[in-house]
């Protein structure tokens, strides 16, 4: 066996822990300290000294320029006074030049050649002259002193020298200048203008720097109505001097800082290229200028990263040599202790080895790469029935169930990739002889000292015993299932089979007792109608039972009268009391301010099955019925009804079984009072559902108290109008007299039938054969009519599409729209009323029915004095067969019942079939042979509905499933006209039995 070991790497006792820390990490990290603070003292302290120096020399620079530039402008303003006031050169020639009237040609020439000598010796870059009247006296070097007249005006008036800003002239260049009065101050004669080029005179000034620099500049600005605008050219800008503009909503743009008010140094500022920028600003006095000197900040604290570089340095060395010591010591002494823990992992493998070995579950050693076995006791070895030897360097999918393998692999996997520490499975293992064991299995990830990859350690337990186990309780709940669904859905079979002749024997029963009969045969009859009462109320207890058990039965909350409720209790109950010599009390709660909420119908039910219950098991005495209500929130109610009795009483150990399906306290009851004991379960199972509770307390000789609790819930009037369900009044007379109807179908035989069915109540119809008609009826009379009857499937525009336009385009969202439809599928049903139908009545109709649901949704306008009264034929019932056509094919019976008896209005709607429909199977035909399946489709849908007024049901059935067969494409062409041609047969046979009957 391999003899490599799992154990632990050597761990280090507390007073180890504790010599490591004083004679190795404290010192060396009180050094690290030490060295860190000098370190950072000396670096803070140097880049201080660093900055103060940048700032000095920026300060130093932009001073020097703001001072050229102002005593530049000084010495313009002395040119202007020295070379154009009072006694100078100029003004004499001037004088007399003006003196002799503007005239004198020499002398203004004389003028305009000292000028010129004037400005070469100067450096102006030209000058222009007005007389006091701002008249052009000369102009040199294309100087324009037109714009400016308002200023020399001014000038006239109150002389001065005036500084004219930076701007541009007529050729584009860059210029500035100053006006000056010629002449005594208070008596000038005229005004000059003088120019400079400032790319001569003023750029060299502000661009030079006085060191090597790379990214220093200095610039002039000034404050414009548009933001700050640089007046000379930039050093990394392309754009020519004044063409460059910044907002002044911008606080890290040193120039636009400077014209809001700050001066000196500006720093973490980001200059007009959005670079961080170490600034300097200095107004230029008698000017709106500011000088700017900038330079980028990682060029002015260049020294301070060099010098943060140098101590960094200076300090990992420092480090280096201190750690480098430290560690040699720190290795000595772990030298000394791998050595003691190397003496404590032999004892440890040792005792490993024994836990191995003598383990009582399975242990198993798992290489990470492979997946292969490295290492199996003998326990495991048991388990698979194989040596320990063969199993190493075994993979273990070879000895696992194929079914079990891929499950193995795939936690191996997760494990492998770190999606997972650790799993747990079941898994069967194969034996040599082919049996199969159950096994459970823990792995998780386990580090050997000795080696550099994990290995898997693996606990495996044999569990087939319990297995077995788990597979034969697995197998009996399943059966006990299967047997409890089998009983429950043969329970609900049967009763409905039961229930349906019941229903007839009781109602022949009660036929039988009107009929004059002798008085034994009276008797018998009572006998068998009282027999098979208490027969179908044992039916209705066991379809109650097994509606419960498959989860059927729901709980339908409906606003309800307490008082009404148990009015009904004293009434019924009562008479079977009275009946048996006892007195029934009813203690009902002071009268409630509103309604309740809960299934009231439910609530009955347990209440007189447990008061006859109590009636039943009782001999003499009493039986009481008490009720309280408790308040439980604002409407929140919790019923408690006790219902006590003075009779037989129940056996403590009977308690325990009372409330389980055909359960009785004993053997005998139900020899001596009869019933199946289903009662009790069904209370209990609608309790539950309603999540209330019931109980009940009984001594054997002293009578019982049956008690159940149940929840509900205060309801107001418009709660109980909102949910109580719609009741339709019962028929008395014509019930729409006055109405107008529109009434929309493409089928003429439906129209005349719901026509003349509407006249039997009172009202009158306006007929449209689709929907595109009924819209423009609306159109022209939006307010002519109470209701719309309309059709769903009809040529040019289709029902559902006519209710959306006459909601959407017409706007009559009041307008009743009652959809009828041979569709009665729930998704068919809910189409039409999100298209905006009101309600849906099915075909074929029954001219009952949609006269009551009509009444609810109309309210019949007074009635006409010369409205048409029904015909005598039409309001008269007919005797049964008294005239009317008995076809093949047609049910004889609902047809009379549909129609009132009405022979001639069948007629009618014989012959109106007839020429609708004769073809009706032939063109669907055409219509698919063209590949028109809507159109065949709604042509088969009319055929059904035309058939169902008819009562011609199996037609209508066969219209109906041909016509589900073209929309869902799902038969052949061979099946479709196999279909077709039967149809077309069924059609034919039809209207020719009925030819007698088309002549009415």
């Amino acid at each position: 066996m391999n003899t490599a070991t799992l154990s632990a790497a050597p761990a280090q006792t507390a007073d180890g822990i504790r010599t490591l820390w004083l004679r190795f990490i404290l010192p060396l990290a009180l050094i690290s300290l030490l060295m860190s603070v000098t370190g950072v003292v000396g670096y803070r302290y140097l880049s201080e000294e660093i900055r103060r120096e940048t700032h000095r020399t920026l300060a130093v620079i932009a001073e020097q320029k703001r001072q050229q530039i102002e005593n530049s402008l000084h010495e313009t303003r002395i040119d202007a006074e020295s070379y154009f006031s009072a006694d100078s050169r100029f003004e004499s020639l001037y004088a007399t030049w003006l003196a002799g009237g503007r005239g004198d040609g020499v002398r203004l020439e004389r003028m305009r050649e000292h000028l010129v000598e004037i400005a070469r010796r100067r450096g102006w870059g030209g000058l222009a002259i007005v007389d006091a009247g701002l008249r052009p006296v000369l102009s040199i070097g294309g100087t324009d002193i037109g714009p400016l007249h308002a200023l020399a005006a001014d000038i006239l008036a109150r002389p001065r020298v005036e500084l004219i800003d930076l701007h541009r002239d007529a050729a584009g260049e860059v210029q500035y200048g100053v006006l000056a009065p010629i002449g005594e101050p208070g008596a000038a004669r005229g005004v000059v203008y003088l120019t400079w080029k400032a790319s001569a005179a003023l750029y060299p000034l502000v661009e030079s720097w006085p060191v090597p620099t790379h990214t220093a500049e200095t610039y002039l600005v000034r404050r414009d109505p548009a933001g700050v605008r640089f007046l000379t050219p930039l050093r990394h800008a392309p754009e020519p001097a004044l063409a460059l503009t910044r907002p002044l909503d911008a606080p890290a743009l040193p120039a636009a800082r400077a014209v809001e008010g700050q001066l000196g140094i500006l720093e973490n500022g980001r200059d007009y290229r959005g670079v961080p920028v170490l600034a300097y600003a200095a107004a230029v006095g008698g000017t709106p200028w500011l000088m700017l000197a900038e330079i980028d900040e990682r060029e002015a604290y260049a020294g301070i990263r060099t010098m943060a570089w140098a101590t960094a340095l200076a300090m990992g060395l420092g480090l280096v040599l201190v750690y480098s010591g430290g560690y040699l010591l720190w290795r000595r002494d772990q030298e000394r202790q791998e050595l003691a823990a190397l003496q404590a992992q032999r004892a440890a493998e040792a005792r490993f080895r024994v836990m191995f070995e003598q383990a009582p579950l399975g242990v198993v050693l798992l290489d990470s790469e492979s997946g292969r076995i490295t290492e199996a006791n003998r326990r495991f070895a048991e388990i698979v029935g194989r040596p320990v030897a063969e199993l190493t360097g075994l993979d273990p999918a070879r000895i696992t169930h194929p079914e079990d393998v891929e499950a193995g692999l795939s936690e191996l996997d997760r494990l492998r990739r770190g999606a997972s520490t650790g799993y747990r499975l079941s898994k069967r293992y194969l034996r040599p002889d082919g049996s199969t064991v159950w096994a459970s299995l823990t792995c998780a990830p386990v580090r050997v000292y000795s080696e550099p990859a994990p290995r898997y350690l693996v606990i495996v337990e044999d569990i087939s015993a319990r297995k077995e186990m788990e597979e034969r309780l697995r197998q009996a709940t399943a059966t006990a299932e299967a047997a409890n669904a089998a009983k429950s859905e043969f329970l609900a079979h049967m009763s409905h089979e039961i229930r349906t002749p019941m229903n007839a024997v009781l109602g022949l029963a009660q036929v039988l007792e009107r009929e004059p009969l002798a008085a034994n045969q009276r008797d018998m009859v009572e006998r068998i109608r009282s027999a098979g009462q208490s027969l179908l109320t044992i039916l209705n207890d066991v379809l109650d039972l097994s509606k419960i058990e498959a989860g059927q039965l729901r709980i339908e909350p409906r606003p309800f009268d307490l008082g009404v409720l148990l009015a009904n209790v004293d009434s019924l109950m009562g008479q079977a009391a009275r009946a048996k010599g006892l007195a029934l009390h009813v203690d009902a709660p002071a009268p409630l301010e509103h309604a309740l909420l809960g299934d009231g119908l439910r609530i009955e039910q347990v209440l007189f099955n447990l008061t006859a219950n109590a009636i039943k098991f009782t001999e003499r005495g009493e039986v009481t019925v008490r009720v309280r209500a408790h308040d439980c929130g604002a409407a929140a109610l919790r019923l408690r009804v006790d219902i006590l009795d003075t009779g037989i009483g129940i056996a403590p150990e009977a308690l325990g079984r009372l409330f389980a399906p055909f359960a009785q306290a004993d053997a005998g009851i139900a020899r001596r009072f009869g019933g199946t004991g289903l009662g009790l379960s069904i209370c209990k199972r609608l309790v539950e559902l309603m999540d209330g509770e019931i109980g009940v307390d009984s001594r054997v000789g002293e009578g019982s108290l049956f008690w159940f609790e149940i929840p509900v819930t205060r309801v107001s009037a418009d709660e109980i109008r909102r949910l109580a369900p719609r009741r339709h009044a019962q028929p008395r007379g014509p019930r729409l007299q006055g109405a107008h109807l529109l009434v929309v179908d493409d089928s003429a035989m439906n129209r005349d039938l719901v026509e003349r069915a509407l006249r039997l109540e009172g009202a009158t119809a306006t007929l449209a054969a689709d929907g595109q008609q009924a819209v423009q009826l609306l159109r022209t009379r939006p307010d002519g009519f109470d209701a719309v009857l309309m059709d769903v499937q009809m040529p040019v525009m289709d029902g559902l599409s006519a209710t959306r336009a006459i909601r959407g385009e017409l706007g009559l969202g009041t307008l009743p729209i009652i959809v009828f439809t041979a569709g009665v599928r729930e998704d068919q049903r809910a189409a039409a009323r999100d298209a905006g139908a009101d309600d849906v009545l099915p075909k074929p109709m029954d001219l009952d029915q949609m006269a009551e649901l009509l009444a609810h949704w109309v309210t019949p306008r007074q009635a006409s004095p010369t409205a048409p009264a029904p015909a005598p034929a039409e309001t008269a019932a007919a005797t049964p067969g008294d005239g009317f056509p008995a076809i093949p094919g047609i049910d004889r019976e609902r047809a009379m019942q549909r129609l009132g008896g009405d022979a001639s209005m069948f007629c009618s709607l014989l012959q109106m079939f007839a020429e609708d429909n004769a073809r009706a199977v032939a063109d669907a035909r055409a219509e698919l042979a063209r590949g028109d399946r809507a159109s065949a489709g709604r042509r088969l849908h009319t055929l059904a509905s035309n058939a169902g007024f008819l009562c011609a049901l199996d037609l209508m059935q066969a219209a109906r499933a041909l016509e589900d067969a073209v929309d869902r494409s799902e038969a052949s062409a061979e099946a479709l006209d196999a279909a077709l041609s039967a149809l077309e047969t069924q059609v034919a046979t039809l209207i020719a039995d009925s030819l007698p009957w088309q002549a009415g």
